[in-house]
């Protein structure tokens, strides 16, 4: 049985094949002669024409049921298409939020850069002015760089 199982078509195509075999034997058993045989087989037609009937409106009723599925597919598509746009969309605003983001870190790495060599700049002219590391007068280039650096500061400020 688990042939029939992995294969359940073949149960039926070898009834189909069993049931053409013994109708073969049993006209052949009942009707001898060919004659008889043939009008046997004549009576069939209308049989044969309804049959027929039923496999063209088989035919026909799939060609609908294809045409409806392909009406649900374009409807499918065209949904699939707007929600593949408003991902875009949504994918370009995140990209230029990102950009934004990496520029503002980038000029904050900048401020802080500038604020921690000011930082150390004023350390070294409060030390000289204590006396402590030399001679007592401050040097002019260092408070030249504390206001160079000063002015950096608030350009970048202005500028973003």
């Amino acid at each position: 049985m688990s042939f029939f199982k992995k294969h359940p078509y073949s149960l039926s195509l070898s009834l189909i094949f069993i049931f053409f075999v013994l109708y073969f034997f049993i006209v052949r058993y009942f009707y001898p002669v060919l004659l008889d045989r043939a009008n046997f087989g004549d009576m069939f037609g209308g049989v044969n024409a309804l049959f027929s009937g039923f496999a063209f409106l088989g035919v026909i009723y799939a060609i609908i049921l294809q045409r409806e599925e392909l009406k649900l597919q374009r409807k499918e598509l065209e949904l699939t298409r707007k929600e593949l746009n408003r991902t875009a969309e949504a994918q370009e605003k995140s990209e230029k939020a990102l950009s934004k983001q990496a520029e503002s870190l980038k000029i904050t790495a900048k401020l802080n850069g500038l604020s921690s060599v000011l930082n150390y700049k004023i350390g070294m002219i409060d030390a000289l002015a204590t006396g402590k590391y030399g001679p007592g007068g401050i040097d002019k280039k260092l408070k030249e760089e504390c206001e160079n650096i000063k002015q950096k500061i608030e350009d970048t400020i202005k500028d973003k």
